[in-house]
């Protein structure tokens, strides 16, 4: 018996990490016309401990028309809210290796376990979000491996109360659009944001 195995293509950009400040948006499109779906991931992380005067909204939708020309169907999108708690932020003040799960902070003041952080520098070159499994001294132990290794020099931000989405399937045959809107309030700590995608391209059969 023939079965299908899925061919998936990881990490497609649909809005690259940017800085986003209160009372702007930002979007990003996605074509799965020749795709079978994807699962879309967006992911925010507050630079910085105040909490945004309302939450961010993330809107999810399927493009009217498919040429891209615009035209939105209320009550069509998947609908995905920020968090207005306070955060903290502090930096990396040792060496912390990419492939460990310890994460050397000057502060653990106010962080947790089950804290989502984000971990940025200026160019957002080493971008990550992690769980905290638990505080450990003056260290953030997390819940998975680093990606990168961010040294005491490089001084990179780390941030809690960040905001990763559980994926939303996008079904393939039409675009998709993403906006991030952090519009409807004029104060609050400017966030990093991005949006990624997991596309399912299509079934090798065997």
């Amino acid at each position: 018996m023939a079965t299908a195995t899925p061919n998936w293509t990881d990490n497609v950009s649909v809005i690259a990490a940017a800085t986003l400040a209160a009372g702007n948006k930002t979007r990003g499109t996605i074509d799965l016309r020749s795709k079978f779906g994807a699962f879309l991931f967006v992911r925010l992380g507050r630079k910085g401990s105040t909490a945004p005067g309302s939450a961010i909204q993330v809107q999810v939708r399927r493009v009217l028309n498919n040429d891209g020309a615009g035209g939105i169907h209320p009550g069509a999108s998947v609908p995905l809210a920020g968090s207005t708690s306070t955060g903290q932020a502090t930096t990396v003040n040792a060496d912390s290796n990419s492939g460990q799960s310890v994460l050397n902070v000057a502060s653990v003041t106010n962080f947790a376990a089950g804290d989502v952080i984000c971990i940025y520098d200026s160019g957002f070159a080493r971008l990550e979000f992690h769980r905290v499994s638990k505080v450990s001294g003056s260290t953030l132990v997390l819940d998975d491996n680093l990606g990168f290794t961010h040294t005491a020099a490089q001084a990179d931000n780390v941030t809690r109360i960040a905001d990763v989405f559980p994926p939303v399937w996008l079904n393939g045959g039409s675009l998709w659009e993403t906006v991030i809107d952090y519009g409807g309030t004029g104060t609050g700590a400017d966030y990093v944001v991005e949006a990624k995608a997991q596309t399912y391209d299509s079934d090798t059969i065997a």
